[in-house]
């Protein structure tokens, strides 16, 4: 029995969820019920009643739980109790979420930058959607997050400074009627059928929505909501509806849609990094400044 296998089990008996333990642990979901099968099989009793929607602990499971988050507690401690005698030129980590849209300009000349300044730091990213990105920060799985615009539930929780403003755009079907226009206004989409990402994924976006069509009488009839970039990119060009998203998507394959210039009103989406307070390091902030000055 390894650790690997108590966090993975711990993972998915707090997630109820094979699914949700993968994502919470930047893994597959095979390997995390390889691992749940392999411990219980090496302590010979079922952790789990496997049921439709998720996973229920049985009797053992709960015993078993108990127990593994206290071998986990103490691992902390005796990581922790071994730092004076580790190699100090050992790399230092800073690990960053981020949604896709940072990556192509922001991100990647934030790596070649950062890495030629901090040769003692190494930096590891995962692709995150926004409320993953907050889970793991809470958890302290990652130090940075780069999550377009903060919503309103986590203002003050965290540090939050604004790396760029990206413009609005409207994205439409490439046979759309809006579709050969130079611009379209925002009154122009009030009958239109929309697009939007899924609130438990990318939470504030029914808000920001609200916020936008507050310069016209009638809110927007969502009709489909998706839970990634290239999710929305598809129901687009399927002709479900149409999506407002920064324009810096536009750099991402779309086969099928049309990016539109938004002309009345112009609105901004904020893109910004968030981290903890208590966990700013000298390192996080050079970073954070070079993604400024990069964008």
């Amino acid at each position: 029995m390894e650790l690997r296998h108590l966090r993975y089990f711990v993972a998915a008996a707090e997630e109820k969820n094979i699914s949700r333990a993968a994502k919470r642990l930047h893994i597959s979901q095979p390997a995390v019920s390889r691992q749940i099968r392999d411990l219980e099989g090496e302590l010979g009793v079922q952790l789990f009643k496997r049921l439709r929607d998720g996973l229920e602990l049985t009797d053992a499971g709960n015993t078993a739980l108990v127990h593994a988050r206290e071998v986990l507690r103490q691992s902390v401690v005796m990581d922790k109790a071994m730092d004076p005698f580790r190699d100090k030129s050992a790399l230092a980590t800073l690990a960053v979420g981020y949604i896709p849209t940072m990556l192509p300009d922001v991100l990647a000349y934030a790596l070649r930058t950062f890495e030629q300044l901090h040769a003692d730091t190494r930096i590891q990213i995962y692709e995150m959607v926004p409320a993953q990105q907050v889970v793991a920060m809470r958890r302290d799985e990652i130090d940075v997050g780069l999550l377009g615009m903060p919503w309103s539930a986590i203002e003050g929780e965290f540090a939050t400074r604004v790396i760029k403003r990206v413009p609005m755009a409207v994205i439409v079907p490439a046979d759309h009627a809006l579709a050969s226009r130079s611009s379209i206004d925002l009154v122009d989409l009030q009958n239109e059928p929309f697009i939007s990402f899924h609130e438990d994924q990318f939470p504030g976006r029914p808000e920001l929505l609200e916020r936008m069509f507050g310069h016209v009488s009638t809110p927007p009839e969502v009709v489909a909501k998706a839970r990634g970039h290239s999710e929305l990119l598809g129901l687009v060009a399927a002709g479900r509806g149409v999506a407002f998203a920064p324009s810096d998507l536009y750099a991402f394959p779309h086969v099928g849609v049309v990016f539109v210039t938004l002309g009345h009103p112009q609105l901004t989406l904020e893109a910004s990094a968030i981290w903890k307070r208590e966990r700013e390091t000298p390192q996080l902030r050079s970073f954070v400044d070079i993604m400024v000055q990069g964008a």
